[in-house]
């Protein structure tokens, strides 16, 4: 990788008192011992190629490589100049700030159309043959101490792996499959009880059950207790059905499945006096009035309950578990949960509102996978004994990692599993 950074350093007072002396600092200290350590022998790190004074600020072009990248070294370059400046003449650094930064570097894999990271300090991003050029602007300190630069640089990669992921069925592998089985009925379910009314449409996705379904529903739930939970010893929880958005961005949701949450926004004010206005308007005409309801409610810092389990781990944050103590093995089925279904919504197999039982277990690596193998089983049992239909086991990348372009070659101990059915009014089993 190539490295050119175009830098701006502030300092407290006019740099003319270090004019005289600078180009020595540049040769012997800054490029020959500062931008040195840590760099391998016979290896390449950073230098100060060019550098200019105009007034209170320093002006440099830093190019670098991997073993010391330039946004590294310009931020060690700051700290010894504070030291030294502060020392010797009483001048501080204020602030620091890259207006331009050229990356280049071959990928392993070539992307196969344009890629774009939509975030303000990506100028511009080309392919010219094999090589990859990142042309980043305006990073300031705190861009540039939180690693801004190299979770950019592995947005990108992440973005090429997703387009050689393509989707996922390309990543889905056959594990098991039953024996293929004479359907009793071709219907399609939803279409049948919508025309009996057992079941109507709600909203979008959502639906509502009217007793027989609700039977059928809660027979499912019973059997999965019966069969699963109480046999494997799990114990049930109830877990908040609204997120923060910062809980999901440390699973992983976030940015993940952000186009799929349904997101809470809370009032800017709870003050009666305030929503008056508001209520007024619809009691005169009976209408939402929605853009005013808009600029009533804060950003949303939430969502609905998506998957049920990061609350679960939120609760462990920061904890220290003892390996006696282990497994931990719950369930939760206290409430829905909540997002928008890629690939199409249909009837109520393919919903936004899901009636889930939430199985979540925490051990070592042996006891997770040894768990995941008994609650496989004990899925077969249910599949092939009680309900008796054709299905098949694979091995799929996670919708979350997918969408976030973490595809990888993960061990498949931490891969997902995923149970297909058979749908015989849908006619092929492909």
């Amino acid at each position: 990788m190539k490295f050119v950074l175009e830098g701006v350093m502030e300092f407290s007072k006019p740099l003319e008192p270090v004019k005289l002396d600078f180009p020595k600092l540049v040769a012997k200290e800054i490029n020959s011992e500062l931008f040195k350590k840590g760099v391998p022998q016979e290896q390449e790190g950073s230098r100060i190629v060019h550098w200019a004074i105009e007034g209170s600020k320093l002006l440099v072009t830093i190019e670098g490589t991997t073993y010391l990248r330039p946004h590294d070294a310009f931020l060690r370059l700051r700290n010894f100049l504070s030291e030294k400046f502060g020392k010797d003449y009483g001048i501080g650094v204020r602030n620091i700030f890259v207006r331009d930064y050229e990356i280049r570097y071959t990928p392993k894999k070539l992307p196969k159309e344009a890629i774009q990271v939509k975030v303000p300090w990506v100028k511009s991003i080309e392919l010219k043959g094999n090589e990859i050029i990142i042309k980043l602007q305006n990073l300031d300190s705190t861009a540039l101490e939180d690693r801004y630069v190299e979770r950019i640089l592995r947005r990108v990669e992440e973005k090429i792996d997703a387009q050689a992921y393509g989707g996922k069925a390309e990543h889905w592998e056959l594990i098991w499959k039953s024996k293929e089985k004479k359907p009793v009925w071709d219907k399609d379910p939803s279409e049948e009880m919508e025309k009996r009314g057992w079941i109507k449409r709600f909203d979008v996705g959502v639906w509502l059950y009217t007793p027989i379904p609700a039977k059928i529903l809660r027979t499912m739930q019973q059997i999965a207790l019966k069969e699963v939970i109480k046999p494997l010893k799990f114990e049930e929880v109830i877990l908040p059905k609204v997120t923060p958005l910062e809980v999901w961005l440390r699973t992983g949701h976030v940015p993940g499945s952000s186009n799929s949450f349904f997101y809470v926004s809370k009032p800017l004010t709870y003050d009666p006096e305030y929503w008056e206005g508001f209520a007024d308007y619809v009691k005169v005409t009976n209408k939402i009035p929605y853009e005013e309801l808009k600029e009533k409610l804060e950003a949303p810092r939430a969502g609905v309950c998506f998957a049920q389990c990061p609350p679960f781990y939120w609760y462990f944050e920061k904890k220290s578990l003892q390996e006696e103590n282990l497994p931990i093995k719950v369930w939760d089925a206290s409430g829905t949960s909540m997002r928008w279904e890629a690939g199409g919504l249909h009837g109520i197999e393919r919903v936004c509102e899901f009636h889930r039982i939430e199985i979540i277990w925490l051990g070592t690596k042996d006891q997770a996978i040894d768990i995941r193998e008994k609650l496989v089983e004990r899925y077969k049992q249910i599949f092939e004994k009680i309900l008796d239909i054709e299905w098949r086991m694979a091995w799929v990348t996670p919708w979350y990692m997918a969408q976030a372009g973490q595809v990888g070659e993960a061990e498949k101990e931490k891969g997902t599993i995923d149970f297909e059915a058979w749908l015989p009014f849908r006619g092929s089993r492909e």
